[in-house]
């Protein structure tokens, strides 16, 4: 680097040199050959000096202060690209000096030379590099960046730069010209708690009241009805029921406590969707012949595969819970049809039908492709229906509309949410609609699957949603 300097300093002595002999020439009664014989010699002793001066003594030191400069940023770079949390050097404007591989990934585009406001817009981090850039001292914020789910950073913030000599005071006065910013994902740290006070506080609330109803029975059972076979048969029964109610509970309760803690983690694999509603309606067969359920597979595109990014077993899920959600709200031997396609769903319910949720032309966007790519799922059953200030909350935990006091069998109240918390992991939507004359429509939207290199967007690697 320093000879080439030296190079392109000698190119411009020449250059200059050279047209101040032309301006010699020409305003004094000098010879032309005289004239570049003189810059010639001119230039031969600067080109000694040049070759020369890399071979003198007194140019050692500064050769190797040069190098170990060279050395410590090679280290501070190497250290940085090992770091697994995203780390940005920063100047006083916040702009982007270096960054390492983590912070790229982070930030899903190349960061140097940019303002760090163009990836994290959150006005924590500047005011905490305001205040540290003012005090010299290290600042540390904690900041939420908005989406589906959310992600939480804590993010370290610490200055750098020279401590010069004050000449009236001979003291070391500190300021800071650069800053170092580290984030830590505290997102999974945070799920982990909220999802056990989440759990222990659903758990003691739901539990509550069918435990105390099987004390009062077990103690109704060793008083006066212990020597009534009927009465003992009846609370016997009511004590089962509620006993395979609770254990329905803490099933549900323990599958969305792990679908939460790993929600901010998308699929990338494929699934075929139209294998995974035969493999449902295979399973379910026994069932739907006991209560007399007629289930119909409507494929809009049936010589196609859906393939989708997914996770099986979870897709299983969803798929079980809407057919089973449909089954129990709806009358005797319920009618339920399930549309499969790609692109806008058909239109449900007519213009009366109300609905709530997301959207096709929404999630199409918002994952950067175009409608007819993106992937459906439709149950329809042929209940009651749902009331309209219902429907924004049924995918609430235990939120419970009027219906289900008529349904064949009480449930939990986290089925849909369980259903919405799976979509979300999968980049999706979930709609629901009800029709004022009857019946309800659960559409699930997917996003198709690509090769994660042509479709980073899908998979969350390419579009930058912060």
């Amino acid at each position: 680097m320093a000879a080439r300097k030296r190079r392109q300093d000698f190119v411009w002595l020449a250059i200059l040199s050279l047209l101040v002999v032309f301006l010699f020439v020409l305003l004094t009664p000098l010879s032309w050959g005289l004239g570049l014989g003189l810059w010639l010699a001119f230039m031969g002793i600067f080109w000694g000096r040049y070759a020369l001066v890399s071979h003198f003594a007194w140019s050692a030191p500064m050769r190797a202060r040069v190098e170990a400069q060279i050395v410590n940023f090679d280290r501070l770079r190497a250290v940085m690209n090992a770091l697994p949390d995203p780390v940005f050097l920063l100047d006083q404007s916040l702009l982007i000096e270096m960054a390492n591989p983590a912070a790229e990934k982070f930030a899903r585009a190349p960061v140097e030379n940019q303002h760090l406001s163009q990836f994290l817009r959150a006005p924590e981090i500047r005011k905490a590099a305001e205040r540290s850039l003012a005090t010299g001292n290290p600042q540390m914020v904690e900041i939420e960046i908005s989406g589906v789910p959310p992600l939480i950073f804590r993010a370290y913030l610490t200055p750098i730069g020279q401590t010069p000599m004050d000449a009236s005071t001979q003291a070391k006065q500190s300021y800071s010209d650069r800053l170092i910013l580290v984030l830590a994902d505290l997102t999974q740290e945070r799920r982990v708690e909220k999802m056990r006070s989440d759990f222990i506080a659903n758990a003691s609330h739901e539990l509550r009241t069918p435990l105390a109803s099987m004390l009062g029975f077990i103690e109704t059972l060793r008083g006066h009805a212990k020597d009534d076979p009927e009465a003992r048969d009846k609370f016997l029964s009511i004590m089962q029921k509620q006993a395979e109610r609770m254990q329905r509970l803490v099933h549900d309760l323990m599958s969305l406590s792990t679908i939460e803690l790993d929600e901010n983690q998308p699929p990338t694999k494929s699934v075929d969707l139209c294998e995974v509603v035969s493999d449902v309606c295979d399973t379910l067969r026994p069932l739907f012949e006991k209560n007399h359920v007629q289930c119909t597979v409507i494929n809009e595109q049936p010589d196609q595969p859906l393939n989708i990014f997914g996770y099986r077993d979870q897709l299983f899920q969803v798929i079980q819970n809407l057919i089973d959600n449909a089954t129990k709200y709806s009358a005797d031997a319920p009618q339920l049809e399930i549309y499969l396609g790609r692109g806008r769903p058909p239109e449900w319910g007519g213009a009366e039908a109300y609905k709530s949720g997301d959207t096709s032309a929404r999630i199409a966007v918002g994952a950067g492709i175009t409608l007819d790519e993106l992937v459906y799922l439709r149950v329809c059953d042929h209940g009651p229906g749902i009331k309209r200030e219902d429907l924004p909350r049924l995918t609430e935990r235990f939120f419970r509309a009027e219906a289900e006091e008529q349904a064949h069998e009480r449930g939990t109240g986290l089925g849909l949410a369980i259903v919405k918390h799976i979509i979300n992991r999968h980049r999706g939507g979930f709609q629901i609609a009800s029709a004022p004359q009857g019946g309800a429509a659960f559409t699930c939207f997917f996003l198709p699957f690509q090769d994660l290199e042509q479709g980073a967007a899908i998979s969350g690697e390419g579009k930058n949603p912060r």
